[in-house]
């Protein structure tokens, strides 16, 4: 919040998580429940400043109780609250290439709020996880994803977009961005450890039939 006052040094975490949940998540939720397209301005540098010194006097204060771990611990389960609440019941109630838009509309907002959130807690991915051999930030809100998400929707998923392929294979118009943009999306999933079993299976599926020349050809395609 642009003119908002800098937390005090002596900030407890409830006062700062209550700050980082009425100003910073909150507000990127309304957007992505909005269905706006969310940009790299979300928040100022004011702004930033703001959540970023809440987090940090919060990770050098002295406690009787572990404000690192609550900190870590809020943060995941920010993301469980918010898949659970809003992310599921939207991708519940899709179907055919519905799903798919949803699917990838919902990944992009995960990693938007992954990045402001790690932003903002970067003290603590700085200093705390690395100290106490903790997942990163990264590593646990895509985990968090994988789990939730993923396991819910993947085989629907994979199964719309081969059909889709098939389809277009046999004459029939297809959304070919739709497609281009899943198989991008199973490429990003791929690249951590948390998503290397999505490639391997999608990888496998097509190995077994003729869908995969075409399936390439949108790789290409979409990499273009």
């Amino acid at each position: 919040m642009a003119g908002a006052a800098a937390p005090q040094k002596d900030i407890t975490f409830d006062e700062c998580w209550f700050i980082l949940q009425e100003e910073a998540i909150n507000k990127m939720v309304n957007i992505f429940e909005a269905e706006e397209q969310p940009n790299d301005k979300i928040f100022d540098s004011e702004e930033y400043m703001r959540f970023y010194t809440a987090v940090y006097h919060v990770c050098c204060s002295y406690s009787p109780d572990n404000w690192n771990q609550k900190l870590y611990d809020q943060y995941k389960k920010t993301f469980e609250d918010y898949i659970s609440s809003k992310v599921l019941p939207s991708l519940r109630e899709k179907s055919d290439e519905n799903l798919l838009r949803e699917f990838s509309r919902r990944w992009k907002n995960h990693k938007t709020m992954t990045k402001w959130l790690s932003m903002f807690l970067c003290y603590l991915s700085r200093y705390y996880l690395p100290s106490r051999r903790l997942p990163s930030l990264l590593e646990s809100s895509h985990s968090i994803f994988y789990n939730l998400v993923y396991r819910e929707v993947h085989e629907q998923v994979h199964d719309i977009t081969m059909s889709m392929i098939d389809r277009g294979r046999n004459g029939e118009q297809i959304d070919h961005a739709m497609v281009s943009e899943v198989i991008k999306i199973c490429e990003e999933m791929g690249s951590g450890n948390a998503w290397k079993h999505y490639a391997n299976n999608i990888d496998e599926a097509l190995a077994l039939g003729e869908a995969t020349s075409s399936f390439t050809g949108l790789r290409l395609e979409g990499n273009a």
